[in-house]
Parts: C-alpha cells; sequence; structure tokens
C-alpha cells in the first residue's frame, strides 16, 4: 500500500510540474527577437546611429532577454540578411534618407503591412526612405512617415541649442512612461517640426525651444495591425541619458506585446 501512495504522489507530482517545466522551457526558447536597422550617414555622421543604437540595443537586450539581431548597412544601403524580418517580433530603426534595393524595400513594407508585429521608429527614420538622390534600381518610401509613423516631418530647429524634453504627465503611469525620470529634462536633440501627427497617434512625450514652442516627440499608434512607436530622440548624447534607455526600453517592450 506504501509502495501505491509513493508511486501516485510521484504520478500527481510529474502531471502538475512537468507541463510548467515545458512551458517555462518553451518561454525561454521563444524570447522576442528585436531587429535593428542602421545604416552609416557618409559624410553626415550627426549621430553615430551606425555604432550608438546596436551597442544600445545589445545593453537592452542583455537586460531584458531579448534576441538582438542587427542589420548593418554601409551608406550605399545594400542590407543583407533582412530575410530575419520573417521571424522578428519588433524592427528597431535608424536611418536616414536611404533608398533600398527594390527587392528588400519589398521585404520591409510586408513586415511592416502584413506581419502584425511592432515597429519602433527613432529620430531620423521619419525621413529614412525618403533619399534626396535615389539610386538606379533601388526604391524610396516618401510615405512612410504620413503613412506608417503617422507624423509630419517638415524640418527641425538649430542643432546647438537642443531642446526641452517632457513627459504628458497624465500619462506618466503607463507602460511607455513607467521609470522615464527625470520628467523634464534637456536633450541635445533638436526640435522635430512634425505637426500635425495623426488623429490616432497617443502622445508621450513633447520637446520645445524657443523657435516655434512645443512639438509632439514621442508618441504610439497602429497601422493596420502593426504597432507603431516613434521618438524622435536620437542624438548621441541621447544614449546616455537614463531617460532616453529606458524610453527606449518600455517603447520595444510594448511593441512586442502580442
Amino acid at each position: 500500500m506504501k509502495l501505491f501512495y509513493n508511486t501516485f504522489y510521484i504520478a500527481v507530482c510529474l502531471f502538475l510540474f512537468v507541463p510548467l517545466f515545458v512551458q517555462a522551457q518553451q518561454a525561454e526558447a521563444k524570447k522576442p527577437l528585436i531587429a535593428v536597422m542602421v545604416c552609416q550617414e557618409g559624410d553626415e555622421n550627426i549621430y553615430d546611429a551606425y555604432n550608438n543604437m546596436p551597442k544600445s540595443m545589445q545593453e537592452l537586450g542583455e537586460a531584458n532577454n531579448w534576441e538582438i539581431a542587427v542589420l548593418k548597412s554601409g551608406k550605399f544601403a545594400d542590407f543583407t540578411g533582412l530575410e530575419i524580418l520573417e521571424r522578428t517580433d519588433v524592427l528597431v530603426v535608424y536611418v536616414r534618407r536611404i533608398g533600398l534595393p527594390k527587392e528588400q524595400m519589398d521585404m520591409l513594407k510586408k513586415y511592416v503591412k502584413e506581419a502584425g508585429k511592432g515597429l519602433v521608429a527613432v529620430r531620423t527614420a521619419c525621413h529614412g526612405f525618403a533619399p534626396k538622390n535615389l539610386p538606379e534600381n533601388c526604391a524610396d518610401w516618401q510615405e512612410f512617415d504620413n503613412e506608417v509613423l503617422g507624423g509630419s516631418y517638415s524640418g527641425h530647429g538649430q542643432n546647438g541649442i537642443g531642446s526641452e524634453v517632457w513627459n504628458v504627465k497624465e500619462k506618466e503611469k503607463t507602460p511607455i512612461l513607467k521609470d522615464v525620470k527625470p520628467s523634464v529634462w534637456h536633450s541635445s536633440s533638436s526640435v522635430y517640426y512634425n505637426t500635425p501627427v495623426a488623429e490616432d497617434a497617443e502622445i508621450f512625450q513633447y520637446a520645445g525651444s524657443t523657435e516655434k514652442g512645443k512639438m509632439p516627440l514621442t508618441w504610439t499608434r497602429m497601422y493596420g495591425k502593426t504597432k507603431v512607436a516613434y521618438t524622435a530622440l536620437g542624438h548621441v548624447d541621447d544614449f546616455q541619458h537614463p531617460a532616453f534607455r529606458t524610453l527606449m526600453q518600455n517603447l520595444v517592450r510594448w511593441a512586442a506585446e502580442k
């Protein structure tokens, strides 16, 4: 009889705990894949996103158990390995005025328009695919800002004076602004003129200077089934600021949620 109860006890334990162990293993195996798309800026390497963004995202990946895949290109914007978008959970884009080979632009558009995953666009991404001179056999995406991000970039303020950044007070307890402190700080990023933003955009931060008053700085929206987040922060100095690093972490987390 004792052997029966011991066997029964072991069977119950296996029934209860083995599935939990398997689920934990599966959760570990399915950690979010974050693809980071950056490009050299040629002679105008203003923000050094080519180096700063991958380094920052690798650090956040280690802290959050994310898998990070860095997609880098030279100034002619030819990305190898873009096929990884087929299994990417969140695409982080920090590029400036580039065109892509047509087949690569098709991959990017398929991800943004059909995958139903996450997109986080940083700083110059609002005019990331609007080159002034389009190379032969390449495609642009002039409507990316207005159509996908929900912005209307028209220029920026003086680079030398930076901008004041502040959180929308009523939204400081949201997942986007969680632990983003201080709630008011000075960034070296010049103000981006991007009004109006889409009616469905939810604004979380503003930036302002003496030039044109306050401007929307950070917002989220839905583009079809795709979760879209954008911030105009991203100056080289911002990568060292705790508020920006925490904000990027929160935006990626939000975009990765199903």
